[in-house]
């Protein structure tokens, strides 16, 4: 099914992105109800080592562009 648009979780999720333009996140369960972001950074090593400090190893990093870009690359680590 197709959804329409955001519904009001993924919607929090984009404004809680946008906090952090030009940093690498980390985020823990990508693509499900339970994702979050968990560490940020300059660059994807510190976002890592905040992660990893903070208990989370199976993490997601993308580096999240202006709101007037489209692609947002994702990095596994």
């Amino acid at each position: 099914m197709i959804k329409q648009g955001p519904d009001a979780k993924e919607l929090n999720f984009l404004r809680e992105l946008e906090k952090h333009v030009n940093k690498w996140v980390a985020i823990t369960g990508y693509g499900s109800d339970q994702e979050s972001i968990v560490a940020t950074g300059d660059s994807i090593l510190e976002a890592r080592e905040k992660a990893e400090s903070k208990g989370f190893k199976d993490t997601t990093f993308f580096k999240v562009p202006p709101s007037d870009k489209m692609f947002m690359p994702l990095v596994p680590v």
